[in-house]
C-alpha cells in the first residue's frame, strides 16, 4: 500500500500533512493543560510589553523631541506645536493663541528646537520681522530687542536653516541670553502671505 501511495505525489503530500496534522493534534491533547496555563500566563505579559511599547512612544516625547536627544521630525514637532492646523482646510492658517503662547514659551526654553521651523511657524510665533532681506537663495529674517538682535536665515527651503543671536555689541549670545532674547521679542500681527 505504502508503494501506491509513493507514486502519487498529490497523495503523498496529503498524507504527510495529515500524519503531521495528527501528532500536532496528539500532542496537544496530551499537553492541554500545560498549554492552557502557557497561554494564561502569557496573554497578560504580551498586553504589558504592547502597553509599555506605546507608553513608551508617548513618554519619550515632548513636543515631538525626544528626551534623549534624538529628533523625531520636523513634521511631528510642528504639529505637535500646533494640532488645530491638521484640521484645518482655508487658505491662510491662523493658530490659536494658547497654542502660539504655548508654544512659543517651549521654543524659548530650547531654543535649539528652532531649527526644524519654517517661515511660517517662526511668523506665528515671532510676529513679522523688523528686518526682512532676500540674498539669492537666502532670506534673512531679523528681530530686534532692547538687549540683542536674532536673525533667522532660510536657504531656498522652507525649513530654517540657521540662527543667530547677538548681544546689541554684536557678539554671540549664550544659550540663557539666546533664550532670553527670544522672550523679548515683541510680536507684531503676521501673515504668512505678505512676508
Amino acid at each position: 500500500m505504502r508503494d501506491a501511495i509513493s507514486h502519487d505525489p498529490y497523495t503523498t503530500i496529503v498524507s504527510l500533512l495529515d500524519e503531521g496534522f495528527m501528532l500536532f493534534y496528539r500532542h496537544v491533547r496530551r499537553n492541554a493543560r500545560r498549554i492552557t496555563n502557557l497561554v494564561v500566563t502569557l496573554v497578560p505579559l504580551m498586553a504589558l510589553l504592547v502597553g509599555s511599547c506605546k507608553t513608551s512612544q508617548t513618554s519619550d516625547n515632548i513636543y515631538g523631541v525626544n528626551i534623549y536627544g534624538v529628533q523625531t521630525g520636523a513634521q511631528q514637532f510642528q504639529a505637535a506645536l500646533f494640532p488645530d492646523q491638521a484640521s484645518f482646510h482655508g487658505v491662510h492658517y491662523t493658530p490659536a493663541a494658547g497654542y502660539v503662547s504655548q508654544a512659543r514659551d517651549f521654543v524659548e526654553a530650547m531654543p535649539q528646537t528652532m531649527m526644524m521651523l519654517t517661515r511660517d511657524d517662526i511668523g506665528y510665533l515671532f510676529g513679522k520681522p523688523s528686518f526682512h532681506r532676500r540674498d539669492a537663495d537666502a532670506e534673512v529674517w531679523q528681530y530686534k530687542t532692547g538687549a540683542c538682535v536674532v536673525d533667522f536665515y532660510f536657504y531656498g527651503k522652507k525649513q530654517l536653516s540657521y540662527v543667530d543671536a547677538r548681544r546689541k555689541d554684536q557678539s554671540p549670545a549664550s544659550g540663557h541670553e539666546e533664550s532670553k532674547c527670544l522672550h523679548n521679542i515683541d510680536k507684531k500681527d503676521f501673515d504668512s502671505a505678505g512676508v
